[in-house]
Formats: structure tokens, C-alpha cells, sequence
């Protein structure tokens, strides 16, 4: 009995190995492919902060009709959906989707309120 439990743990082990090493040999010639463009193939689809939004694409982001409120400052684009000062995605006349760059640069506070919300993504 314990001969055959040995021979069957071999026989695993090197059924793993092969296993593996097709695995890792895919792997390999995915990320080589020539047609994977170097820009898109560092945005992860399940890695929100990668998301990569257009003027467009953030305007649904406006904190109204149950949507996330989201604004972009300098290319990053946060979610302001819970900030205490963001109501229905308005705070101080100022509209969450889309670009306030140049109104957060004016106000009292300046970008040193950005360092604690959440980053969804990054403005094209």
C-alpha cells in the first residue's frame, strides 16, 4: 500500500510540473503579443483606479439619479460621492462630472483636500 501512495504522489507531483509549465508558457507568449497596445495593456478592467475616462464619460458621474459623483483634478479623476461637502454631487456652486482643475486651484483649500478620496481613474 505505502508503494503505490509513493508512485501516486510522483505521478502527481510531476503531472503538476507539466501543468504548470503550460501555464507559465501561455503566460509568456500573452504578454509578448504584439498586438496588445503598451497603453491599454496597463489599465486593468478589474482595477478601478485605471479606469481611464473622457470629458464625456465623466459627465454621467454627476452625483445625480443614484450615479456616483465624481470630479477630475490635474488627469485624476476621484470619487467625491462621500465627501461630507458633497450633496447630490454639488458643493460651493461647483458640479461633480467634471474637470474643476482650475476652480480647486482658487478655493480656500486648494488640492490638499484630495489626498483622502478615493482615485477612480484618470482623465484623457
Amino acid at each position: 500500500m505505502m508503494k503505490k501512495a509513493g508512485t501516486f504522489l510522483i505521478v502527481s507531483a510531476i503531472s503538476l510540473l507539466f501543468v504548470l509549465s503550460g501555464c507559465a508558457g501561455n503566460q509568456a507568449s500573452v504578454s509578448s503579443s504584439p498586438s496588445v497596445s503598451p497603453a491599454l495593456s496597463s489599465v486593468s478592467p478589474s482595477d478601478p483606479s485605471q479606469k481611464v475616462f473622457t470629458l464625456t464619460d465623466l459627465a454621467k458621474y454627476n452625483g445625480q439619479n443614484g450615479n456616483p459623483a465624481y470630479v477630475a483634478v490635474s488627469g485624476v479623476v476621484y470619487d467625491v460621492t462621500n465627501a461630507k461637502n458633497w450633496v447630490n454631487g454639488t458643493h460651493n456652486g461647483h458640479s461633480a462630472g467634471q474637470d474643476l482643475t482650475k476652480a480647486i486651484k482658487q478655493s480656500p483649500h486648494g488640492t490638499s483636500i484630495l489626498s483622502g478620496l478615493p482615485v477612480v481613474g484618470k482623465l484623457q
